[in-house]
């Protein structure tokens, strides 16, 4: 925990120094990206007292509307088990918008807003999300990226019973979400 607030804290102020820089790759309105995530996390829910386990995998399309601004859209599957009952899987869409500063060389941290909406059978859930990220990229081309929850709501509308909703502030390494992207 002391490595991840560390982590944070060095983030915030490569982000307060930050200079403006378009990326390598990306230097004009109008380049493309494209990327996949994969997420995990096996947690104790406190509320419901049980384990709550959660995956999910959702390629990410986007593109540069400035040199250091992006819009994109990712589409995936999630599928969510509360204890022993059944898993509860999904359909997930993504609306997303990236602000990128240059901290050094290739290295470069934005801060993501996003809109999740899942969709199943059974529950459906949408939410809005905002992450700090560190992007570094390999080559002209390529990137591998990091970002973590930090805020976010979501409310869910299960078919049995009450809607629900729920407001998250904090770092949490079940929502660290590792991605590698390809710029054109």
């Amino acid at each position: 925990m002391k490595k991840l607030f560390l982590l944070c804290v060095i983030a915030l102020v490569g982000f307060v120094n930050a200079q403006e820089k378009e990326a390598p790759a990306a230097g004009f309105k109008g380049a493309w990206w494209a990327m996949g995530t994969v997420n995990f996390s096996n947690t104790e829910e406190h509320d419901l007292d049980e384990k709550v386990s959660h995956f999910k995998i959702m390629p990410i399309v986007g593109t540069f509307v400035s040199p250091t601004v992006t819009v994109g859209l990712g589409a995936g599957y999630e599928s969510v088990k509360v204890g022993d009952a059944d898993a509860v899987d999904g359909f997930i869409v993504m609306p997303l918008a990236r602000k990128y500063w240059g901290v050094a060389n290739n290295l470069y941290i934005f801060g993501q807003a996003a809109v999740p909406m899942s969709f199943s059978d059974d529950v459906n859930t949408f939410g809005f999300q905002l992450s700090p990220g560190i992007d570094y990229f390999l080559s002209g081309h390529f990137t591998i990226e990091a970002s973590l929850g930090l805020l976010g709501y979501s409310n869910t509308n299960p078919d049995v019973g009450d809607s629900y909703g729920k407001f998250d502030i904090g770092v949490n390494t079940g929502d660290l979400s590792v991605g590698l992207k390809y710029v054109f």
